[in-house]
């Protein structure tokens, strides 16, 4: 049979023309599924960038975020003299001022504040807590005010009831002829969960001490002050929330502030557990109830074992520090740790905070009552006494933790409303949002090592112009943030616009804060 050559060619080429049709075609479909597949990793990319201001609000009439201040009491036998210097007292008082905290914790007992007989020594015992109070007073500074422990004849169970009457005598003596009106709460009997508490934590003690207070009040003209409690030692668990179920069945509307101590670990708040633990205690808080943190700290054990072991070489190296002591107040991601602990509170409806504490030279350290010893509890914003007790002025100077704490009490006041922020899926990153009377702070910290890009956003507010603040925690214990002459924040840049609508790139670096507001 003849072959016909030419249709063989004809052939061959249509068929390499139809595999290269096909490749092509080929070709064109996975280049389109390729830029489908690329278009939606970038647009998961970008989502995940997002920090999104919404307009859920979180809590409101926030009660603030602010201190433990109060002793002072060993100053007497440490200096020979009533109380501190003018001018030491001076210098707290223009840091206070920039603090500018709505809410501040003082305590005392028996023997320090008033003879347990219902005489008051004004001239020594007191002079430190009057010029607290005063200065409270005259700031409409919330406190609560209250006592380590309750007093007991023979064993705890046997409340001594002469002891409740003249400590109520005496809150009334500060409320009503004093005229300290800002003491809203009474916290009787601190840690009364704790096996180191008055109570040796026995709820059943702790709830007779605040009824037979609570009837001694009703002697006097004492209805603006309430209790605050139960003042629970959690630490990192949420395995007390019975505490709270009781204390509301048991006390009812007596009870104006509920509150917890927390001194979790750093990976428990860095890795946002903390949050989860808060939420179980703020979801067993009476519906019509703020709750609070009552102390705040951090302590580290086993799992921040590096820490752990930091901290007791550096209390060894101090002849000051005493055994209860955190000596990362001198380093800047101790900031950086409490931001995102004061942060992780308001975002889970906590009404404030009281971070401890205020100063080293409130406290020594053991509590056994031996008021000679001169090893201080060092977790202080500075130490007031450094040239008068250790002979180092330095230590007067301000530590790095005060710079977000001061921003985060400062610029989120009382009676704010609290609002949710949606946060991209990155470790360490959180951010609250404060508004009152028209004006509000953005806080926003990333406690994780790694930098992000992040897309500020608000589907609630649309523009607006802000003051920025930045503190960025450097490996070596420094940090960076603007600072004036007294060491007090200020921002970075003034007079931001930011487009929210549209959205704001920027960069959140590793161990990092950034407040964004314009309150004044």
């Amino acid at each position: 049979m003849q072959v016909d050559t030419n249709t063989i060619k004809m052939k061959k080429i249509n068929i390499k023309y139809m595999i290269s049709f096909l490749l092509s075609l080929m070709l064109v479909f996975t280049s389109c599924a390729d830029d489908d597949v690329n278009d939606k990793i970038t647009e998961a990319v970008q989502n995940n960038r997002e920090i999104t201001i919404t307009n859920e609000v979180v809590s409101t009439n926030f009660v603030g975020n602010g201190v433990q201040w109060g002793g002072y009491d060993v100053v007497p036998t440490w200096l020979g003299t009533e109380t501190l210097s003018d001018a030491d007292w001076n210098t707290l008082f223009q840091r206070i001022d920039f603090l500018r905290p709505p809410f501040l914790r003082i305590m005392t007992t028996s023997g320090w504040a008033y003879d347990n007989n219902g005489v008051y020594d004004e001239t020594a015992k007191t002079t430190s807590l009057f010029k607290m109070l005063d200065y409270a007073q005259s700031r409409n500074i919330e406190i609560t005010f209250g006592e380590w422990g309750h007093q007991s004849i023979g064993d705890i169970n046997t409340i001594d009831m002469d002891w409740i009457a003249n400590s109520v005598k005496f809150l009334n003596h500060l409320v009503n002829e004093k005229g300290y009106t800002v003491i809203k709460t009474v916290n009787i009997i601190n840690e009364p969960n704790g096996d180191w508490a008055s109570t040796k934590g026995s709820y059943d003690i702790w709830k007779n001490v605040q009824v037979a207070y609570i009837a001694e009040m009703a002697n006097y003209s004492l209805s603006s002050v309430k209790l605050m409690g139960p003042d629970i030692a959690v630490f990192n668990t949420a395995s007390q929330t019975d505490w709270f179920t009781k204390t509301e069945a048991d006390l009812g509307d007596n009870v104006g502030l509920y509150d917890i101590h927390v001194y979790p670990k750093q990976q428990l708040v860095r890795n946002g557990e903390f949050a989860d633990m808060l939420r179980a205690y703020k979801n067993n808080t009476p519906a019509d109830k703020q709750v609070v943190l009552g102390e705040i700290g951090f302590k580290y054990d086993a799992v921040d074992a590096t820490l752990k072991l930091e901290n007791e070489i550096a209390i060894e190296e101090d002849p000051f520090a005493g055994e209860d002591s955190n000596m990362m107040v001198y380093k800047a991601f101790y900031g950086i740790d409490m931001a995102d602990a004061l942060i992780q509170s308001m975002r889970e409806g906590f009404s404030g905070s009281l971070v401890w504490n205020m100063d080293d030279a409130m406290y020594n350290s053991p509590d056994n009552g031996d008021y000679q010893t001169t090893k201080l509890k060092r977790w202080g914003f500075w130490n007031i006494l450094g040239e008068e007790l250790t002979g180092d002025a330095s230590d007067e100077a301000i530590r790095p933790y005060f710079y977000p704490v001061s921003l985060l009490t400062r610029y989120f006041p009382a009676g704010s409303d609290i609002y949710n922020v949606e946060l991209p899926n990155k470790k360490g990153v959180r951010a609250v949002v404060g508004m009152k009377d028209g004006k509000y702070t953005i806080a926003i910290v990333n406690s994780h090592y790694a930098t992000y890009e992040i897309n500020l956003k608000s589907d609630f507010i649309s523009n607006a112009t802000l003051n920025k603040y930045s503190y960025k925690s450097n490996s070596d214990g420094s940090f960076v943030g603007a600072v004036d002459a007294n060491d007090f924040a200020v921002p970075l840049e003034t007079g931001v616009n930011l487009n929210f609508e549209a959205g704001e790139k920027m960069i959140l670096e590793g161990e990092s804060f950034m407040l964004f507001t314009n309150m004044d």
